[in-house]
């Protein structure tokens, strides 16, 4: 059975609970990516994502200029370390209906697995229905 540490993305970028919004929203278009782990004294204190921005800054007509991440972060940190095993890390997602998970392992980030990096992982070549992760998760979690 995999293990997060075997399809988990390796670069992950994080900034400092003081960063504005603005400059956050501008660095993840940039980089192209949808979500950027906030720290607080070198530690995760949250995460903050595309719905972050649009559901908690631009919904709520912040400025994002002149207000920082801190006040949109999506907290608690809901995270694994690089041995859990992607069935349960997928089972976590689903329940906690969470898209990104964080890797950290004795407090220090390692990686991040998103929905993506499971629906990659379920669509491998090769795997009976029943071997799937999205057949264990919807086994595990019905809507």
């Amino acid at each position: 059975m995999k293990k997060v540490k075997d399809i988990m993305t390796r670069r992950i970028i994080s900034k400092d609970v003081s960063m504005s919004i603005h400059d956050v929203a501008k660095l993840m278009e940039e980089e192209g990516i949808g979500s950027v782990l906030v720290t607080e004294k070198g530690k995760a204190a949250g995460i903050v994502t595309e719905r972050d921005l649009i559901t908690k800054c631009i919904a709520k007509g912040l400025d994002p200029k002149k207000t920082t991440i801190e006040k949109i972060m999506s907290t608690p940190v809901v995270s694994v370390d690089e041995e859990c095993f992607v069935t349960d890390a997928a089972k976590l997602m689903v329940s906690k209906m969470i898209r990104r998970l964080p890797i950290i392992d004795n407090g220090e980030l390692k990686g991040m697995v998103t929905a993506t990096d499971m629906i990659r992982e379920v669509i491998s070549k090769g795997k009976r229905k029943e071997d799937s992760l999205m057949y264990i998760v919807c086994d595990y979690e019905k809507f």
